[in-house]
């Protein structure tokens, strides 16, 4: 099931765009006529014009190419042609649209063969000062001309319309001739061929003084090669610096072996004599003996090893132990006269030691030679780091100097080739085909001319429709009442003719009041009948805007219901109306009553339509505040309600008077009346602050005078 919501949303747009189509009508009509009926005229009347055409290919020349100044130990480096066909074609493109160029043209063709209908205004003086070139004419070709890259391609066409076939062939031929000129004129490298000579020849004398001087340099403090001899020294440095801790290392080994020796001799110091049989001992004893040197070697190497609670040392030194208590069993039983000797292990520790301390005294001496040698290499080092910025600084200088050097020396040789090529007139653009008189003018394309201008008509005019509806914050519709005023909208009136309006004998005579006014009555009953509302006061924002008119009808309305007697009072000091409208005496009114204290009843007149009476304003007070402040207005009130069904008070503007905003707090409500298409939002809601501020009770707005410029047949359809 479609969405009723979303129904109506559509048709609120679509009535949207109908109103503001059919409302800004003749808007829109008028500047599609002023963009076709140009369009058209001018398609039909256009004289023929005739385009001739030249071809012209751009090739890579000699601008293009690139030479590095940096040689190559085979050569110098090969000419670079740089590809960049798109910027080459764009500043030739350019070249030939350029003012300059166009001056020299129309000198050598004449304005006036060229245009003989432009005058000689604007004419700026050319640089030899003979024929004045105007700027007018110059634009004129320029937009007469027309310079394009063929697509995919790197061939310039060149074209211009003119009313002449001959004159458009003799523009392009002679533009094709003063563009190659000016070609030249723009690349040529000017009168460089001595500059370059010159630098030359000096940037080969620095590049000599700056070599003879690094030269001398090196011979004076012996240095072929900088940089080997710098490795070379560095490279002994290390190898030096890495045997110095080698042999620290050495010597701190050989210096713990001898503490050790020491300590080992210390230990077997008791045992330096062993007593020996002079006959032949046992076998057993012998033995043993044997046994226990072997042990105590073996004791003497595994405590060089390992430490002392090592599992091996302990095993060994047990082994010791043993082996002596069993030699010493076997000595005390053994008889005979004996001998005395060195012990062999004891001899053997004391022999290690010696060589030991031997050993650490070469160590020492080769110590004593590396640190010379140490010394001896940073002081070489040092010297090299000084001398090593002086000589990077001459080396740079002889390179700059040669770099310098080359670089001029190709642009040397460039500025020669390129003298030789300007004299020969050599350039990189050919003319692949020359300007021929047309045999036909330029087709125009009538149709799509016109079809367009009418694209653009109703384009600009719709545009301009909505954007004027942008700008106008005017009220059109009821929606807009609701949307800014954030009021009841209690109905709409028609725009209606001014003879309809006043006429009162055709309202008289009529059994029923004006639909619109119907509406709204049947509305000021919905909102009022809760309130009580009986006495109203109508008022608008500014003059003008019909309020004096809706309480007219409205009043009518009441009075023909049901036979209710109504009041419809002149409360408007500033501009009264009502007595005009009946044809009434204006005197005795409203203002005789408060302020002359005139009868009320014998004020009050009759109307042509039944039951409506009218209290007209009277003499107009000089201060009519005085009438609207006086305590006699609330008395005058409640007998008015207590002797009619309804009493309307016709009040002046609220924006320009106060009188609205004080009379309205007094009454059951108020009905502010706006004009359609007339007053912007903000005066309306200015005038709706007042009233807030003054305490009156709105019931709601009434959109006066609004058109229905959407015709039924359309309306009904969206």
């Amino acid at each position: 099931m479609i969405d009723k919501e979303y129904i109506q949303e559509k048709k609120s747009s679509l009535r949207d765009l109908a109103r503001v189509f059919f409302g800004r009508k003749w808007v829109i009509i008028a500047v599609f006529l002023s963009t076709v009926i140009p369009v058209t005229v001018y398609t039909f009347l256009i004289p023929p014009t005739y385009e001739a055409e030249s071809l012209l290919l751009v090739k890579p020349g000699r601008e293009n190419i690139y030479v590095s100044p940096v040689g190559s130990p085979e050569g110098m480096h090969p000419p670079t042609i740089v590809q960049r066909v798109a910027e080459v074609i764009n500043s030739e493109i350019q070249i030939i649209r350029s003012r300059v160029l166009i001056r020299r043209v129309l000198e050598k063709i004449g304005i006036a063969r060229l245009f003989p209908d432009m005058s000689p205004e604007n004419s700026v003086a050319t640089h030899t000062g003979e024929t004045p070139i105007s700027e007018s004419a110059v634009n004129q070709a320029l937009q007469n001309l027309s310079a394009e890259r063929v697509k995919a391609t790197d061939v310039i066409e060149v074209a211009f319309r003119s009313y002449d076939p001959d004159i458009s062939a003799y523009f392009v031929t002679t533009l094709v001739d003063s563009f190659l000129q000016r070609h030249l004129e723009v690349h040529q490298s000017g009168k460089s061929y001595d500059f370059f000579k010159a630098q030359s020849a000096q940037l080969e004398q620095k590049l000599k003084a700056a070599a003879r001087k690094l030269a001398a340099y090196k011979k004076k403090y012996g240095i072929v090669s900088f940089n080997e001899r710098k490795g070379l020294i560095l490279n002994k440095y290390v190898a030096v610096s890495a045997a110095k801790k080698d042999n620290e290392t050495s010597i701190k080994e050989t210096q713990k072996r001898i503490e050790k020796y020491k300590e080992d001799l210390s230990r077997i110091s008791e045992h330096r004599y062993m007593t020996q049989a002079e006959n032949t001992d046992p076998p057993v004893i012998s033995v043993l003996k044997e046994r226990l040197v072997q042990l105590e070697l073996e004791n003497v190497d595994l405590r060089q090893q390992y430490k002392p609670d090592n599992h091996k040392v302990v095993s060994v030194n047990e082994a010791i132990a043993t082996v002596k208590e069993m030699l010493a069993a076997e000595e005390e039983t053994f008889h005979g006269s004996v001998s005395t000797g060195l012990s062999a292990t004891y001899q053997k520790i004391e022999s290690e030691l010696l060589m030991q301390e031997a050993s650490l005294v070469a160590l020492n001496s080769k110590g004593v030679e590396i640190e010379k040698h140490l010394i001896e290499y940073g002081q070489e080092l040092e010297r090299l780091g000084r001398l090593e910025p002086e000589l990077r600084a001459l080396g740079r200088a002889v390179s700059v100097n040669e770099q310098n050097y080359r670089l001029y020396l190709t642009k040397f040789e460039e500025s020669r080739v390129s003298d030789a090529m300007d004299a020969a007139r050599m350039v990189s653009v050919s003319v692949l085909e020359p300007a021929t008189p047309p045999l036909g003018p330029v087709p125009v394309n009538k149709a799509l001319n016109i079809f367009v201008s009418i694209c653009i008509g109703c384009v600009a005019g719709l545009g301009l429709a909505f954007l004027l509806e942008y700008f106008d914050h005017t009220f059109k519709v009821p929606e807009d009442i609701k949307d800014n005023l954030k009021l009841a909208l209690l109905g709409t009136v028609g725009d209606l003719p001014s003879k309809k309006i006043a006429d009162l004998e055709a309202l008289a005579i009529s059994p029923k009041p004006p639909p619109y006014y119907q509406l709204l009555k049947s509305s000021i009953l919905m909102h009022g009948k809760e309130k009580g509302v009986k006495v109203l006061s109508i008022c608008s924002p500014t003059p003008k805007e019909g309020a004096s008119t809706v309480a007219i009808n409205l009043a009518a309305s009441f009075a023909k219901d049901n036979g209710c007697r109504v009041l419809l009072v002149d409360a408007n000091f500033r501009h009264p109306l009502l007595h005009s409208s009946f044809n009434l005496p204006a005197s005795p009114g409203f203002s005789d009553v408060i302020h002359e204290g005139t009868d009320f009843h014998g004020a009050t007149k009759e109307s042509v339509i039944p039951n409506l009476f009218i209290l007209t304003c009277g003499v107009g007070p000089p201060n009519p505040m005085v009438i609207f402040e006086s305590p006699k207005l609330v008395d005058l009130i409640e007998v008015i309600r207590s002797e009619f069904d309804w009493v309307i008070f016709d009040c002046a503007p609220i924006n320009l008077y106060p009188d609205s905003a004080v009379l309205a707090p007094r009454l059951d409500g108020t009905v502010l009346v706006i004009e359609a298409e007339n007053k912007r939002a903000e005066v309306a809601i200015q005038a709706k602050e007042h009233l807030e501020r003054s305490g009156a009770k709105i019931l709601g707005a009434v959109l006066n005078r609004r058109r229905y410029i959407i015709p039924d047949m359309v309306y009904r359809r969206l």
